[in-house]
């Protein structure tokens, strides 16, 4: 039995956060014996609940001193004594338990989540990964190239998977259920955004979408899914100023658990990150949920999405072209059905949940 310890810097229920309990909820527990240390809140309550021993400590910032408390220290130093490997799953982890696996002399594998924009972070995130990882996962090619060459051999890429059993096409009376929630009717068109209310992911863009739709598509409905708590407060509130413009026409979901029937009820996802987007799970989860995705053209999403095949991308930060590749799926029911065939066929041969356990299993064996 190999006993790995997780380790994240948040507590909330962000999509590295979601991600890291399905991965929890999936390893094999006669071969693996799992624990997490994180902070209290409800990434601690969900591991829990998968019977998960959680270790509660609070993460300090790094621009602050990046200090751990004594007594914080000490409980983290005898958790990583007493595990087999370290996966820390957060870059303010990597740098806490990864000093702590150098002198224990315990492996560590340190997951990336992140695009860094200026030089002197890369050139700190190398250094850590040098000093501290045995190995480290980047989910998707534009995260790897950030290690440059030097790192190639302890950088490996292990993209996010999806449940194809949770995020799955609804029946025409479970899709009509979901919409009712919403005050949603069953017939009427459903564009979704999904994601934390913070600039990068361009809620205000998908506004811009909406706004210019009312005129060829006026029973078209808008979703956005999503929360501020760990967003930007001030830009959740101008969002939501001009969305107040667009009543009745746009719903807010808030932060919802159960996104995979509210992304399969929807025809249309739009992702409009505004900077590169290091991975964007969602834009799997709507293919394999037989959802049309729309993305901007930048970062980790033109790995995904195939251009007229698999999905629309688009020029980033530009909500008329946006508008223009939902408007070309929504007046196109056949094109729509054509692409979230081959979209859906896609997520199955690549990026299932099973293939993403199975590459991490055989990292860990590989340092074992």
């Amino acid at each position: 039995m190999t006993s790995i310890l997780y380790v994240n810097q948040w507590g909330g229920l962000g999509g590295a956060e979601v991600s890291l309990l399905r991965l929890l909820q999936s390893l094999p527990r006669a071969e693996v014996q799992p624990a997490l240390a994180c902070p209290p809140g409800p990434l601690a309550e969900e591991a829990n609940a998968l019977g998960v021993p959680v270790l509660q400590l609070e993460f300090p910032s790094l621009r602050r001193g990046g200090r751990l408390s004594a007594t914080d220290a000490q409980r983290l130093r005898k958790a990583v004594a007493s595990s087999h490997l370290v996966h820390a799953y957060s870059v303010r982890a990597g740098w806490f338990a990864g000093r702590l696996c150098r002198q224990l002399s315990v492996p560590m594998v340190w997951s990336i989540h992140d695009l860094f924009r200026f030089p002197w972070q890369k050139v700190w995130l190398r250094a850590v990964a040098n000093w501290y990882a045995q190995a480290v996962v980047a989910y998707s090619h534009v995260i790897q190239r950030q290690f440059g060459r030097r790192l190639s051999d302890k950088v490996y890429h292990i993209p996010h998977g999806v449940d194809m059993s949770l995020f799955t096409p609804l029946p025409p009376a479970s899709r009509a259920e979901v919409r009712q929630r919403f005050n949603t009717p069953s017939d009427a068109p459903v564009v979704l955004h999904v994601g934390r209310v913070m600039p990068f992911k361009g809620q205000h863009l998908f506004l811009q979408v909406a706004q210019s739709l009312r005129g060829q598509h006026p029973e078209a409905v808008f979703w956005l899914a999503g929360d501020d708590s760990m967003g930007d407060h001030r830009y959740a509130l101008r969002v939501k100023g001009m969305s107040e413009p667009l009543h009745p026409q746009v719903r807010w979901l808030g932060f919802r658990k159960d996104i995979a029937p509210i992304i399969a009820a929807a025809d249309v996802l739009v992702h409009c990150s505004t900077r590169p987007e290091p991975f964007g799970l969602v834009i799997l989860e709507a293919m394999a949920c037989g959802t049309a995705a729309v993305s901007a053209n930048n970062g980790a999403p033109v790995e995904i999405i195939e251009n007229g095949q698999t999905g629309l991308l688009t020029p980033p930060n530009d909500g008329k072209a946006l508008a223009r590749a939902v408007h070309t799926l929504l007046a196109n029911d056949e094109r729509r059905k054509h692409l979230t065939h081959a979209a859906r066929q896609k997520v199955s041969a690549h990026y299932t949940l099973e293939q993403h356990v199975d590459r991490l299993l055989g990292l860990y064996r590989s340092l074992l």
